[in-house]
């Protein structure tokens, strides 16, 4: 099955790299994307770094994987986009946009009339996160933060999704597995929770 998303397009066994723009209204930005078709069947993973801008470990972590993943080693697809978030990364703001002040991890699945990080947030979920079975979104310490290494999820009320995210949390391989437990709005993983698919995240 062709993996496309806009005018980017994998095949079966193949491997796409290229960007593709989000209009945010008051300026276009260009979102970076690696698409790895698997050449056996399977699920859909989206990986995202990049939420925050100076949360510099996980674009470079999701740029890596992005060069060393071949189609061959995927049954299934990938879908990596290294930053989710253009205007905060390049503006190399640690949780804001500069274009808006609003930290994009607050504002999931977002609103594509909105403001610029609602419009980005809704870009994220329109064209990579919905129809996914499983997301991952990569955070760190960043320019004013230090962090010990650790996977989370959040409890959603699902039992079967749980057990879902549990799993993959804890396949990480992290001796610190955490979740979390408030029904804060706004972030991925909530976000996500609310579209049915399963989300490890780390809380920021």
């Amino acid at each position: 099955m062709t993996l496309a998303i806009g005018a980017l397009r994998a095949e079966p066994g193949r491997k796409a790299c290229g960007v593709l723009p989000a209009d945010l209204g008051p300026t276009t930005v260009e979102v970076p994307l690696i698409l790895v078709n698997g050449s056996r069947p399977g699920p859909r993973v989206v990986i995202t770094g990049g939420v925050h801008g100076g949360e510099f470990i996980g674009v470079d972590a999701a740029t890596r994987l992005a060069g060393l993943l071949e189609p061959g080693d995927v049954a299934g697809q990938v879908v990596i986009c290294p930053v989710a978030n253009p205007p905060a990364v390049y503006g190399g703001r640690l949780n804001i946009s500069p274009l808006d002040g609003v930290n994009i991890n607050r504002v999931f699945p977002g609103d594509k009339d909105g403001g610029p990080t609602d419009r980005m947030a809704a870009w994220l979920f329109e064209h990579l996160i919905d129809g996914a079975d499983a997301y991952v979104d990569l955070h760190s310490g960043g320019i004013d933060q230090h962090l010990l290494d650790f996977v989370g999820y959040r409890l959603t009320g699902d039992d079967e999704l749980d057990a879902k995210n549990r799993g993959m949390a804890h396949a990480v391989g992290y001796e610190r597995v955490i979740f979390g437990t408030s029904p804060d709005a706004g972030r991925t993983a909530r976000g996500c929770h609310r579209r049915t698919c399963a989300g490890p995240w780390r809380p920021d």
